[in-house]
């Protein structure tokens, strides 16, 4: 089968499989009427959150694919950091609990961030919209093996990102996805002709290894 698969967006993609983002800012959660989501405690919003935030884990949703985004974010502006790890910690928790990988934000902060994965947790997490260098990459893997790597519409700007994108095609091709993020125009057929241009595969190819991927990553989901 061939088809489009976004790992993460903030919006309704009608061209193909995509996981949704809900970010939990209260007990009751707006959860997307239909499809796959993704839910979670974000770091900009770790300062306020509460304990009946993860209310919505107690009896998850069979569409409830992904815990976050949740991560952490060290810029000043999101202080205290030492809020954000704990719920990242406690996201992590989750995650492990219900057995679904986590979807992970990250800003300056990639250090910390791995460190309480390799030490926590237990299921695969997806370092959502990448922006780094092979490098980078390589590293990552050395300390948290079960780690995937989503690329957005920001990888076209950012020459060592390609360079990144490239590096895990060839290297490690089942830690690939893509995802449209929030960007209010890109869709995932672009991201998708663009990523095959810039890798020289047929963009049939990339569909059938995303495909394998996502079947990696969610053994239990049937695309049809």
């Amino acid at each position: 089968m061939a088809l489009y698969i976004d790992i993460h967006t903030h919006r309704a993609e009608p061209d193909g499989i995509a996981i949704r983002n809900v970010r939990i800012e209260s007990s009751v959660p707006q959860l997307p009427a239909t499809g796959y989501f993704s839910a979670g405690i974000h770091p900009w919003d770790a300062s306020r959150a509460q304990p009946e935030w993860e209310r919505c884990f107690e009896t998850p949703s069979p569409r409830l694919l992904a815990i976050g985004e949740t991560g952490l974010d060290f810029r000043p502006e999101y202080r205290p950091y030492d809020l954000q790890e704990r719920w990242f910690e406690r996201q992590i928790d989750v995650s492990n609990r219900l057995r679904k990988p986590l979807i992970i934000h990250n800003v300056h902060a990639t250090d910390a961030l791995l460190k309480r994965l390799q030490v926590r947790a237990q299921e695969a997490a997806v370092l959502h919209n990448f922006i780094g260098s092979p490098e980078l990459v390589a590293q990552s893997l050395s300390r948290v093996l079960h780690l995937r790597f989503s690329f957005g519409p920001g990888t076209f700007r950012s020459p060592r990102t390609q360079q990144a994108l490239r590096y895990i095609a060839e290297r490690c091709p089942d830690r690939l996805f893509l995802e449209t993020d929030d960007d209010p125009t890109t869709t995932i057929g672009e991201m998708y002709a663009q990523t095959s241009q810039l890798l020289g595969w047929e963009l049939s190819a990339l569909q059938e290894s995303l495909v394998h991927n996502f079947h990696l990553l969610f053994p239990k989901i049937s695309l049809g």
